[in-house]
């Protein structure tokens, strides 16, 4: 019998308040308040060695993740978007917090082999993460302010100056992070790479110290940059990202992907995508996903991106 075969498996549902648990061997389920003291409590009455499965939720998920981490039990953090495909899959109709614990206390039972346990991140790395998605947020709220305000005409240039200030703030934040966690070399890897900015690259290095990748396609993966595939027969469903892990990752790789053709031979690869009859769309997030190779194996090998002269021209 294998180690994570004779451990207590757990599904925890997560909100902000509360934390709805279901231990899969003996289908009991109960609840907690999502607060220090019952956490604690919580982890001392565990009897044995524990894997615990927990989809994230916003910030509500981490006291929870790093106690029982620091305990010595076994977390994983269960991508929702899989959660949903998972409950599908096995016909579960019911969505309720109970419900949820149960399907993520199967989901670790069934699937324990594929999945990676947590390591948590230092308290810089982790900061890093969430000034990338509080920027994310700003620049967005932004573009709707703008987008709203067009018609009828309101003046909100100053709301919108103040928001700026705020972005240029959140970026000046993270680059100081990277340098005080000693990243500033790998940052600047990335930043030799065609089409690669600086929240570019600083997110990539986030992503890269995350975890220890076995290959770029182990990396592109955690990126949910895959493709999932699904045929069968003589039927050719469509090929989409899986878009596992951080979607604003996934969303700078992209918006990279037309800076990048600056250099030749990354719009000739463009072009050649576009030549097989995909969209614009599609051969962008291709773009996207050789910029991630790239930085990969550049951080891996600890090298830079080096282009030839002739093959770097301005971009249009």
């Amino acid at each position: 019998m294998s180690s994570h075969e004779q451990k207590i498996t757990l599904g925890i549902d997560v909100s902000k308040d509360k934390l709805d648990i279901f231990e899969w061997d003996s289908g009991r389920s109960w609840q907690i308040a999502n607060d220090v003291p019952a956490i604690q409590e919580f982890l001392v009455s565990l009897d044995g060695a524990t894997q615990i499965a927990i989809e994230p939720t916003s910030t509500y998920h981490l006291e929870l993740t790093n106690q029982a981490y620091a305990a010595g039990h076994e977390v994983f953090l269960i991508n929702p978007r899989q959660l949903v495909h998972y409950r599908e899959s096995v016909g579960e109709r019911n969505k309720s917090d109970k419900a949820d614990a149960w399907l993520l206390a199967r989901y670790l039972n069934r699937e324990r082999s594929e999945l990676r346990a947590y390591t948590p991140l230092s308290g810089d790395a982790q900061l890093v993460w969430t000034l990338i998605k509080r920027r994310a947020l700003v620049v967005a709220t932004i573009k709707q302010l703008r987008q709203s305000l067009a018609e009828p005409k309101i003046p909100a240039k100053s709301a919108i100056r103040e928001m700026t200030r705020l972005v240029e703030r959140i970026e000046l934040r993270i680059l100081k992070l990277i340098d005080r966690i000693g990243w500033t070399d790998d940052y600047r890897r990335c930043l030799t790479i065609p089409g690669i900015g600086p929240l570019n690259a600083a997110a990539l290095v986030a992503a890269f110290h995350r975890g220890a990748f076995s290959s770029a396609n182990a990396f592109i993966a955690y990126l949910g940059l895959d493709v999932r595939i699904r045929e069968s027969g003589k039927f050719k469903g469509k090929r989409k990202l899986t878009k596992h892990g951080e979607s604003e990752l996934r969303r700078l790789l992209y918006c990279a992907a037309n800076p990048a053709r600056c250099y030749e031979p990354f719009d000739q690869y463009r072009s050649k995508q576009l030549d097989k009859g995909l969209s614009k769309i599609a051969a962008n997030v291709i773009v996207a996903r050789k910029l991630a190779r790239i930085a990969f194996a550049l951080l891996r090998d600890r090298q830079t991106f080096r282009t030839k002269p002739s093959q770097a021209r301005d971009a249009a």
